[in-house]
């Protein structure tokens, strides 16, 4: 693991205050199961529809990544996997996906700290945006340890493109990585620099960096689910109410607090018996850091108000794709096994997945 100086908590409280109108509340986790299965699951929020679909991308489908002056002049490659996810506003990107092979890589805001690789324009065309990433990394890779060795080798990623929809600046972004092994990491470039990071835990959220949260995680080393016994006091005893388990355990929806209540969670929960068990318990946790609009205001931008517009999880032994949305509450699976076949891009809405937009 490679370690950088925290920064300083006034300049942490401006950045947080200057991207407040933007998105920063994306939950992560990550389950086994009895049978060896593993599933990572995750919520998305934002202030605006971002228009997602389900999307399958076949074998040999050929990607070509965003150059800074909006053009596609970045890298050029072929898919060696087929890959299920979740695009935005129609793109060939994946803010959530999975692989043939049981590779799963996601996008996490990580506003006030990303920042990209400044690429000479003779090496655009070997880079890549900030957005295409996970697209990236599912159509090469199988594992975890194919993923670092690739990251650590040296990729570009280039400054991306401006977008309306972000404040007029490229998306800030992190990445977690899960295989079917029970590997995780997170990538994270920061001043032009790439890191890595084993996350045995499997909980990634937002900004700070995952070393600054792994840090403040020793604050809550005291948190445990049973309820507090019996007291004896000078004349009294005192009985513990119920629920008084995780007492301390910090509710709201900032990413610090998050991530401490996504590791309680998910090393307190039962153990599921196999993977469907533990969609449905990834389901259930994540119930907890669902944000109805209106619990989250902006007060500058009255209608930038965060809120939770879908969810999602992998079961990356049977490669299958969960996911329910805001106005859609039924979990959805996507068999990926299924489409192995298919020489074109799918896409299923999301709010009615048997509904297949496009042959």
């Amino acid at each position: 693991m490679k370690i950088r100086f925290i920064i300083p908590l006034a300049l942490l409280f401006l950045t947080q205050v200057f991207f407040c109108s933007h998105v920063d509340a994306c939950t992560g986790i990550f389950l086994k199961a009895g049978d060896g299965a593993f599933v990572c699951a995750r919520t998305m929020e934002y202030s605006v529809d971002l228009e997602s679909q389900v999307i399958i991308f076949p074998r040999n489908y050929p990607f070509n990544a965003v150059s800074p002056d909006g053009g596609n002049k970045g890298l050029s490659w072929k898919t060696k996997y087929a890959m299920v996810g979740i695009n935005a506003l129609g793109k060939d990107a994946l803010a959530e996906g999975m692989n043939e092979k049981g590779l799963s890589v996601g996008l996490f805001y990580l506003a006030g700290y990303a920042g990209y690789m400044d690429v000479p324009a003779k090496k655009i065309a070997k880079s890549i945006s900030a957005t295409d990433v996970s697209a990236w990394l599912l159509s090469n890779f199988t594992t975890v340890d194919e993923v670092k060795k690739a990251v650590d080798s040296g990729i570009l990623i280039n400054k991306g493109i401006p977008l309306y929809i972000n404040g007029g600046i490229p998306f800030p972004l992190h990445y977690k990585v899960h295989d079917a092994q029970g590997k995780s990491l997170v990538i994270e470039c920061v001043g032009g620099k790439l890191y890595t990071y084993n996350n045995p835990l499997g909980v990634l959220t937002n900004s700070p960096t995952f070393d600054w949260h792994m840090t403040n995680l020793r604050n809550y080393v005291n948190l445990k689910p049973t309820n507090a016994s019996l007291v004896k006091m000078t004349g009294e005893s005192v009985q513990g109410s119920n629920g008084s388990g995780m007492l301390g355990l910090p509710g709201d929806f900032t990413a610090s607090s998050r991530f401490i209540r996504a590791v309680a969670y998910t090393q307190s929960m039962e153990p599921s018996l196999n993977a469907y068990e533990a969609v449905t318990q990834a389901f259930h946790i994540l119930n907890s850091f669902d944000i109805p609009k209106g619990v989250i205001r902006n007060a500058a931008y009255p209608r930038n108000n965060e809120y939770t517009l879908w969810t999602s999880a992998s079961d990356l032994k049977n490669k299958r794709f969960y996911f329910h949305t805001f106005y859609n509450r039924t979990p959805h699976v996507i068999d990926l096994m299924k489409y192995l076949n298919t020489n074109k891009v799918l896409t299923f809405s999301m709010d009615a997945p048997e509904e297949l937009v496009q042959n």
